[in-house]
């Protein structure tokens, strides 16, 4: 109903209130929808913009010259990517990211919690370490140190085992067979060696984290006393046999040092290291043309984007960052996102051209000074993704006597362009910002019926930003369903070919991806095809059209199938867009968890008439 309110809205100012056209601006954010706005209207000297557009026409008539406006950006980050890849220091440092800040910080408090049991007497064992042991088999370790150390042994080329059983019988009644951390074997004078290394979890004064006690319900110096018998009874085995044990503890670590420390400990006795180099390592972590690197990439490139467009400089955001002593965040943006930045700056302005961020900017800046162009109303559609650099567009060109009228629709349970800076916050609190307001909720919905109404609708509000709307169904009798349906990943072709093929011939069908390279597996066993810019599936003899999210917003059909949610790199809830380290330059109306990845769910699920498969 969004769409014809907005066409109602300018018919009664036109033919009611006597408007004249031209007076009237009417703003959406693509150019499909602003062609389609214009067509729907059918009024002489009305026009939809974008706001791209309009601030390109600004530009050129105040300065003689049309912008040439570099609208392959991806490309461009791309290319700075691959080309910053070749100085040393940059590669180093987006190694470090992946070995030593990965890891979300807000994520790790909360899963402290759960580490508690992991880290208890019957250890369950759940992190994946990043490379095999020295047979091929993946190693699951129980902390992150651990798993830094798996990565170090592996970086260095020395071969290990995990927890394999120590080479001489301890059990007895009070212990079961002892496992030290990590057994590591080498080839001296001819002979296989094999020495340990245990892992301790306790910092510089041999203390144990507190929740090892809250853990077993023991007090701290229970925890501490009870810890440091088992270090002293380990120490002791290995004196009685005479092997050879080397110790890390917690106070060792961040990567250059743990790497550091394990280095020279191996060397002392006697352990042969193979460094494998950072373009090893590199190639490791993130081979080139990845799906991993294309996450990362786009993790950098949005950055850069946010910045722009909330009028802020990187020097301003670190700056921020270190007063929160965020030290992840500073290392990010100081040695991956600063460089990428500058470059992509100086890039524009050699070939002469701006980005789509740099047009408003300047539009805004030539507006505030000369005025070129006035309004008496300004309509904007798709209002919830507005952004800084935009809201301060808008406020130039209400500028008048007496200032332009505003109408603005959206939704904002739809505000899903956060990485290009929108911000709910000009949405949610519309009247702090333009003043004196009327606000009327649209509650009804023409698509789908119960229970996906309500159950989507629950879900959106438990996010307090999110605005309180009773949605209910323009038909009671209208049913659309929501089924989760789970897989293996060997087997994920062949269930997603049995969905479709139960889903009747003459029904449209859309595969929703998080990404656009969420149907990786698909291709490799289904034909695609392409028409202009649509894509294709030729799934058990049906044309199946594959979206990604975004793209899927406005549309519909019969069924959906969204794939992959299985929280990881790609699927639901992507990891990558939801990196900490964005916070500084995202507003703080969205900091809830997966806020965004959240409300980019409840459009991907309210794309079916009938029924979506999650």
């Amino acid at each position: 109903g969004k769409t014809s309110s907005i066409i109602g809205k300018v018919k009664y100012l036109t033919d009611v209130k006597g408007i004249a056209p031209h007076r009237i601006l009417l703003i959406s954010y693509t150019n499909k929808a602003a062609a389609e706005l214009t067509e729907r209207m059918a009024t002489d000297g009305l026009k939809g913009y974008t706001f791209h557009k309009l601030a390109i026409d600004i530009i050129g008539r105040a300065t003689g010259i049309k912008p040439s406006i570099c609208d392959n950006t991806d490309a461009l980050f791309i290319d700075i990517y691959h080309t910053l890849l070749g100085n040393k220091a940059f590669k180093n440092s987006v190694v470090e990211y992946f070995i030593d800040y990965q890891t979300n910080e807000t994520d790790w408090e909360k899963r402290k919690n759960e580490r508690q049991e992991q880290l208890s007497e019957q250890k369950n064992v759940q992190l994946k370490a990043m490379f095999p042991d020295m047979d091929g088999r993946a190693i699951y370790v129980r902390s992150e140190q651990e798993q830094k150390i798996c990565f170090v042994l592996s970086s260095l080329g020395v071969k290990f085992r995990y927890e394999e059983p120590y080479e001489h019988q301890l059990a007895d009644e009070m212990h079961s067979q002892y496992r030290p951390d990590f057994s590591i074997y080498f080839e001296q004078k001819g002979v296989t060696k094999r020495i340990y290394l245990e892992h301790f979890g306790v910092d510089e004064h041999s203390l144990v984290p507190a929740w090892f006690a809250k853990d077993k319900n023991i007090t701290y110096e229970e925890a501490n006393q009870k810890y440091d018998d088992g270090i002293t009874w380990k120490k002791a085995a290995h004196e009685k046999f005479g092997t050879q044990l080397l110790v890390t503890s917690s106070a060792d670590f961040h990567y250059s040092d743990i790497r550091n420390k394990l280095k020279k400990i191996l060397e002392d006795v006697g352990v042969p290291i193979q460094e494998k180099t950072n373009e090893e390592l590199y190639g490791l972590i993130l081979p080139k043309g990845s799906k991993q690197e294309k996450a990362f990439i786009r993790l950098v490139a949005t950055f850069v984007t946010l910045v722009k467009s909330s009028c802020k400089s990187v020097k301003e955001v670190l700056k921020q960052a270190k007063n929160a002593d965020d030290e992840r965040s500073v290392f990010i943006i100081k040695n991956i996102f600063q460089p990428v930045y500058e470059r992509y700056i100086s890039a524009l302005s050699d070939s002469n051209q701006i980005d789509f961020t740099d047009a408003i900017l300047q539009a805004t800046e030539i507006c505030r000074a000369s005025h070129p162009v006035e309004y008496d109303y300004i309509i904007v559609d798709e209002f919830q993704d507005i952004s800084v650099d935009r809201y301060n567009f808008l406020k130039v060109l209400r500028e008048g006597n007496p200032p332009a009228k505003l109408y603005c629709v959206g939704d904002d349970w739809q505000s899903i362009y956060r990485f290009s800076g929108s911000d709910m916050a000009l949405f949610n609190q519309f009247s702090d910002y333009f003043g004196q307001t009327e606000i009327n909720k649209i509650e009804t919905t023409y698509r789908f019926g119960e229970p996906l109404v309500s159950l989507s609708s629950q879900f959106i509000q438990r996010n307090e930003a999110q605005i309180k709307k009773n949605i209910h169904p323009f038909n009671p009798q209208v049913k659309t369903e929501l089924q989760f349906c789970d897989y293996e990943r060997r087997d994920y072709c062949n269930v997603i070919g049995q969905l479709v093929a139960s889903i009747p011939l003459d029904k449209s069908v859309f595969l929703l991806g998080r990404y656009s390279f969420d149907d990786y597996y698909l291709s490799f066993m289904y034909k695609f095809v392409k028409e202009g810019n649509r894509f294709f599936y030729i799934i058990g003899d049906r044309k199946i059209e594959f979206l990604t999210v975004h793209k899927s917003k406005g549309l519909e059909a019969d069924y959906v199938i969204i794939l992959q949610c299985n929280k990881d790199t790609y699927g639901f809830p992507s990891l990558v867009s939801d990196d900490p380290v964005l916070n500084y330059v995202l507003t703080k109306s969205d900091q809830y968890p997966y806020g965004e990845e959240r409300r980019l769910f409840y459009v991907a699920i309210t794309r079916a008439k009938v029924k979506t498969y999650i």
